[in-house]
């Protein structure tokens, strides 16, 4: 019979490798994670301020209720936007700038206030529905 020696399938071969692949994928997950979080950034603060223009304009508002909704929600992902670029380029966790966009980072208001925002959107289309002649 033939005798299969296992010397060059050695411990420091297979970490080697493995070690260098896991780097490789985590700095490709990083890097596409930067890149991702630039492109949402440079075209979520421009649109959201644009937005927020629109809907907030006087013959927009005065004519439309939803608008005012509309505009909250624009407001809403402008300051979350906002304070995520503090939160990774700008501030240092070290300094109070850090520390107080690091605690607004992980309370998540866009997280609680959007859902709440949409809520009384929805309730306002549905009354407006099944009331349509008693809404202002």
């Amino acid at each position: 019979m033939a005798e299969i020696t296992v010397s060059s399938f050695g411990e420091d071969n297979c970490s080697t490798t493995v070690s260098n692949e896991v780097d490789d994928t985590a700095s490709t997950i990083s890097l596409l994670y930067d890149v991702i979080t630039r492109v949402i950034l440079v075209m979520g603060i421009p649109g959201n301020i644009l937005s927020a223009i629109v809907w907030l304009r006087r013959r927009v508002a005065s004519k439309n209720s939803s608008a005012l909704y509309l505009a909250a929600l624009a407001i809403d992902d402008l300051v979350y936007l906002l304070i995520t670029l503090i939160f990774n380029d700008i501030a240092c966790e070290k300094d109070w700038v850090g520390q107080c966009a690091f605690y607004l980072y992980l309370q998540e208001s866009a997280g609680t206030l959007e859902p709440l925002l949409v809520l009384g959107f929805s309730v306002e289309r549905l009354i407006a529905i099944l009331r349509p002649l008693q809404v202002c």
